[in-house]
């Protein structure tokens, strides 16, 4: 049988050329091209390399120079220009084409350093209740501690006052049998990458969050650690934009055992999957992306970011099953950080710790869907109308929508977002804050229609 379980772990600088020795071959049909250069020596200022032919050839060029780089390395343009002594005539373009087969490499460890900067380590400590029964004597209670140990992102920073705001999951610092009031650890720590002993650790204060979106807000203040640390926050991409192939790279906290990352692409842009909540009383929902990136338990909370080491989720979840692998899952990060603005702006220094969501009292459903491929950007994409299927009696919506209204786009603060797909809108929603007005523009009947709807405090909804 399939399960689906939440990730939490229980507790070249450019050489000025002068006096190359290089001959350039004749070019004629199925010319060899350059593999590779490797570093011969260096002496005083003479540097030699050795360039490999894809023929099994070799030849060997001296470059001399007054400031010879550190690392050793030649450029193209270095090889350029010696071939522009040495009697070439072509422009570079033509002696790439000529002479240099082109391998392109994946190298990620930037996008990494500058994941490592935003990413920690989460802990939180539990207290519950139980009862003991002796064989002989009178029951009596004990408070029993544990813990849980996931992972989180620094989402905003000031490094002047040691004041962050970390996101995580909910299901790592809320447990239904914790003897507090709400369930959630009243004593949560943070740990920066490189900083994970007990003495370096953060305590961290829980500001809000959900167990429907599995998104929790932590803030941390006046932290010295902080202060002076190498931390930054993330930096995040429209998730709305990421299509399968595109590189996925985890960074978490596996079995409490420290940050460390894995990598991979994503399998899958946009799916829905089902899991029980956590009393095991009911089912809940999640839209998530689909990733084969190594996700193991303490990734929870933890970022899942692109080639250029920008946020595109937060891991949640993983496939368990014995004929299944590297299926692994992730909170796209349009809803993260929608979510994550709804806690603060909610719930930061208030007595609320919930989301608080714009309600309109419409069902949607998608009537059309259009799948086609864009050349001048070489990708799938997908395009869905989006219509009115029902409207609530009473509700707001009714005194402005009708049933089959297709939605084009939504003009919020400003900014107008073109509808392409259903979920666009309940994550759009969340943006709203009381007293704003939202410009629906929808084709009814093949007229264009602008409904500007102002949503007031008593259109909005609690969000557990």
């Amino acid at each position: 049988m399939k399960r689906i379980v939440l990730t939490m772990s229980i507790f070249m600088m450019t050489l000025m050329l002068s006096g190359c020795s290089f001959t350039l071959p004749t070019k004629i049909a199925e010319q060899p091209k350059i593999e590779n250069i490797e570093f011969l020596e260096q002496n005083d200022e003479v540097v030699e390399y050795l360039i490999n032919f894809t023929d099994g050839t070799t030849q060997t060029i001296t470059i001399s120079n007054q400031e010879v780089a550190p690392s050793n390395e030649i450029t193209v343009n270095d090889l350029y220009q010696a071939a522009l002594e040495a009697g070439f005539t072509g422009s570079m373009l033509d002696f790439i084409d000529t002479y240099v087969d082109v391998t392109v490499t994946n190298d990620y460890t930037k996008a990494v350093q500058k994941g490592l900067r935003s990413s920690v380590s989460v802990r939180a400590l539990f207290r519950r209740v139980e009862i003991i029964n002796p064989i002989f004597g009178i029951p009596r209670e004990t408070t029993v501690e544990y813990g849980s140990a996931g992972s989180g992102v620094i989402y905003k920073l000031d490094k002047s006052s040691g004041t962050a705001y970390i996101i995580t999951n909910h299901h790592v610092v809320y447990d239904s049998n914790s003897n507090t009031s709400n369930k959630i650890s009243d004593e949560i720590y943070i740990s920066l990458y490189g900083l994970e002993q007990p003495s370096n650790q953060i305590r961290a204060t829980y500001v809000g969050g959900s167990e429907t979106y599995d998104i929790a807000v932590l803030k941390v203040t006046q932290s010295e650690i902080i202060k002076n640390s190498m931390a930054g926050k993330i930096s995040y991409v429209n998730s709305d934009n990421l299509q399968a192939g595109d590189v996925a790279i985890a960074i978490g906290n596996p079995e409490n055992n420290g940050i460390s990352t894995t990598q991979g692409i994503i399998s899958l842009e946009s799916e829905y999957i089902e899991m029980a909540n956590s009393n095991n009383t009911d089912s809940i929902t999640y839209r998530v992306m689909r990733v084969d990136t190594g996700i193991n338990s303490g990734n929870s909370g933890g970022g899942l970011f692109n080639a250029n080491g920008d946020l595109i989720g937060i891991v949640n979840a993983k496939m368990v099953d014995t004929s299944i692998e590297s299926i692994g899952y992730a909170i796209p990060s349009n809803i993260v950080i929608n979510v994550s603005d709804n806690i603060i702006y909610h719930s930061d220094n208030k007595a609320n710790e919930k989301v608080k969501k714009a309600f309109l009292g419409i069902t949607m459903k998608v009537d059309e869907t259009i799948v086609s491929y864009n050349e001048n950007v070489d990708r799938i994409v997908i395009k869905e109308s989006v219509k009115v299927d029902s409207i609530n009696v009473g509700s707001l919506a009714s005194l402005y929508f009708e049933v089959n209204d297709e939605i084009v786009s939504i003009t919020l603060k400003g900014v107008t977002y073109q509808i392409n797909r259903l979920y666009q809108i309940s994550d759009l929603l969340l943006k709203v804050r009381s007293n704003d007005t939202v410009t629906f523009t929808v084709n009814r009947n093949s007229v264009i229609t602008d409904l500007e709807i102002k949503f007031l405090e008593q259109n909005f909804i609690i969000v557990d």
